[in-house]
């Protein structure tokens, strides 16, 4: 914003104005709030953002903070233990800048993490599952078709934006000697893991099998043309945890083609997975091991606040214990802001996994616990970070809206035992 004093009064009142115009229209009807929102989440990369002093904000980091702006207020939330989980674990990662915490950890977690939860929370209220599930359902339709035409023509489209040059995450990757698709998201693991939740919403959308099962298989192929082992677990989970759990929102039917077009799309890439990891092996090898590393770090967490084993570089890279990068969420998580507010995420993982295998889970909530193996091995990334915790507050609406459903049907019924069973 530094420069000449006429061009930032003019993109002030640019932004200004930009903000009031999306006010008005989420104030009139929510339901752009939540479709701009998705079009921002699988079109517009971190790397393309806005720095306001000494805050970064990307495009999706701006819409979310102006949906919640104009929707919350017009929002009827009911409080949940996962909401005083959030609240506890927040509160104690905002405490840890007593402990040597650093101020742009917490400012990211406050970004990426609780201010998505919100919003999901905000947007089931105000537009409820089903265009939710549209919405994602579409973006990330398109999102796989672009990535689709990536891995065939060996070129990014999102790279190219003028500006971005050099940016850490616009390097392509590839394995094997082949290009591991990442869209706009930036990496492939982070495009692979995001398409993966997002099928859980596929799932549950109102359309014709046919049109689904299509969809489905545009998506499918998308994650195997990623390369990522996580993305592919957590689609197979997706796929897995919904035919078992969520008949209430999918058809038998519905389950079945979807379940046969997972089986075929993955016996037909099998091969060339095969094939593309066996080149690859010392380098998935390696990786295996760096993970397995990681572990050690565990024993030099504090309980609130940043490890002392965090040293940073002169050119103001952090290091744990070594290691500059750190591939998996739970354990930075740790590392940065220490046990308890670990403790505290994960009890909510835990928590989410008991509602859904008790068969009252919801595609947000089938998507978060299909990402377990993703938060164990991967750290969350670029747009990947605000989409699950998104979905994590919309999982949590959902449930609430069930819960606050059966209690009034079994106060109506009179089964005063029954009504104090239920969670």
């Amino acid at each position: 914003m530094a420069g000449n004093p006429l061009t930032t009064v003019a993109v002030l009142l640019i932004a200004a104005n930009a903000g009031l115009a999306l006010w008005l229209l989420y104030r009139r009807d929510s339901r752009w709030a939540v479709a701009l929102w998705a079009a921002a989440l699988f079109f517009t990369p971190v790397y393309v953002n806005f720095s306001i002093q000494s805050i970064t904000l990307t495009v999706l980091d701006i819409l979310t903070i102006a949906s919640l702006a104009a929707c919350a207020p017009q929002s009827k939330l009911r409080w949940t233990v996962i909401d005083t989980l959030v609240v506890g674990a927040f509160l104690s990662i905002f405490l840890g800048l007593l402990f040597g915490g650093v101020p742009g950890h917490v400012q990211y977690s406050v970004l990426s993490w609780l201010l998505p939860y919100a919003w999901g929370r905000v947007a089931f209220a105000q537009v409820g599952m089903e265009w939710i599930a549209i919405c994602i359902s579409v973006g990330a339709v398109g999102a796989s078709v672009l990535a689709i035409a990536e891995f065939l023509s060996g070129s990014n489209l999102f790279v190219t934006l003028p500006g971005v040059a050099g940016e850490m995450w616009t390097s392509l990757q590839y394995r094997g000697g082949l290009l591991r698709a990442e869209g706009a998201f930036g990496h492939s693991i982070s495009l692979g893991s995001s398409l993966a939740v997002s099928s859980a919403f596929l799932l549950a959308t109102p359309w014709r099998l046919w049109v689904k099962a299509t969809a489905f298989a545009i998506v499918t192929t998308a994650v195997v043309m990623t390369f990522s082992r996580i993305g592919l677990v957590g689609l197979v989970l997706v796929v897995v945890f919904a035919a078992l759990f969520l008949g209430r929102y999918i058809r038998p039917a519905h389950r079945i083609a979807v379940s046969c077009v997972t089986l075929i799309a993955t016996a037909v890439a099998m091969p060339l997975i095969s094939t593309v990891f066996d080149d690859a092996g010392e380098e998935a090898a390696g990786s295996a091991e760096y993970r397995a590393d990681l572990l050690p770090l565990v024993r030099q967490m504090v309980y609130i606040g940043v490890t002392p084993a965090r040293e940073v570089s002169a050119d103001g890279i952090d290091y744990y214990g070594g290691f500059q990068s750190i591939d998996s969420a739970l354990i930075l998580t740790g590392l940065r802001h220490g046990l308890i507010p670990l403790a505290l995420f994960v009890v909510m993982l835990a928590v989410c996994a008991a509602v859904v295998f008790s068969g009252r889970g919801n595609p947000a909530a089938v998507a978060v616990l299909s990402q377990l193996p993703a938060l164990a091995t991967v750290a969350l990334i670029t747009q990947y970070a605000q989409f699950l915790w998104f979905v994590a507050g919309v999982a949590v609406a959902a449930c609430s809206v069930e819960s606050s459903r059966r209690r009034s049907a079994l106060i109506t019924s009179g089964d005063e035992r029954s009504i104090l069973e239920v969670p």
